[in-house]
């Protein structure tokens, strides 16, 4: 939970020095968007990042207007505790204007499992309802990081990847232009390409830094398929007071089973928080030095 540590110092930091400053520019250093296609696990590797399976996923479940989830971490609460407020707001557009309705979901959030940030799970980049304004809205955010989802079995094709060409356009910041990237990339679902050699072999590639070039200069984690975090998390004794942690520790075990030529740290839920945390961290260090 280091990482976790780590983030929520961060913003404790970060809030101190806007209101040093009396900022009025809304920080968005803690802002977290999820880019992929229907069925690339977005929601589900936001659920493993907030601890518990909050977001709905699985077969012919699709996120069909954006997600925002602002968590909070509370150290009071128990591992099995979460607090929910959900709202929704509409903005509505004029009669004569062609602008189509905007609709989003807003959940807050109270967990002791969860990193302090602010989680924007955005439809399907392929799902006929996005739209570039749908988009711009989110990720054109200056300094919010772009999480890049692509399942296992498309990391043979990962200079394809929707998500990637995008988020990669959007990388640098206006504000801080000589940070460079803004991403992290994740590859969800590797337990059922577990079979796929071919695979299995690009996926480790990526880990190591030695994909195709324009992949190389972000850090990639990989994460297990939702199936089996759920299966174990079905299987905790009724008295356990951690059964979070115990199936991110069999997902990091699977995965080490599986990806075996690669880094252990660039694997499980643990990994894709120390991935955010130094991405974070890098960005506000360079817009306030003294942190």
């Amino acid at each position: 939970m280091a990482a976790i540590q780590e983030l929520s110092e961060l913003t404790d930091s970060l809030r101190h020095d806007e209101t040093s400053n009396n900022s009025r520019r809304p920080s968005t250093f803690l802002n977290v968007v999820a880019l992929g296609n229907v069925g690339s696990g977005k929601s589900a590797e936001l659920n493993s990042l907030i601890g518990h399976i909050v977001l709905p996923t699985g077969e012919n479940v699709a996120t069909i207007a954006p997600v925002v989830v602002h968590l909070q971490r509370d150290t009071s609460l128990s591992s099995k505790s979460i607090i929910v407020q959900i709202d929704d707001k509409s903005q509505q557009v004029s009669a004569n204007s062609s602008a189509k309705p905007r609709y989003k979901i807003i959940l807050k959030i109270q967990t002791s499992t969860a990193p302090p940030l602010m989680l924007v799970d955005l439809p399907g980049l392929d799902h006929h309802i996005m739209d570039k304004s749908t988009v711009s809205e989110y990720v054109e955010h200056n300094d919010a990081i772009l999480v890049v989802i692509v399942p296992a079995a498309q990391a043979l094709e990962i200079e394809s990847s929707r998500a990637l060409k995008l988020a990669k356009e959007r990388r640098r910041s206006s504000f801080l232009p000589f940070i460079g990237t803004r991403i992290v990339g994740v590859i969800s679902k590797i337990d059922q390409a577990a079979s796929d050699q071919k695979a299995i072999a690009a996926v480790e590639a990526l880990l190591l830094n030695k994909g195709p070039t324009k992949a190389q200069d972000i850090p990639w984690v990989a994460l297990i398929g939702q199936s089996v975090t759920t299966t174990t998390l079905k299987s905790r004794s009724s008295g356990s007071e951690n059964y979070f942690e115990t199936a991110w520790r069999a997902e990091s075990e699977s995965l080490k089973s599986i990806l075996t030529g690669a880094p252990p740290s660039k694997l499980g839920r643990m990994a894709l928080v120390d991935a955010l945390a130094q991405q974070i961290q890098n960005r506000m260090k360079l817009r306030v030095p003294n942190l």
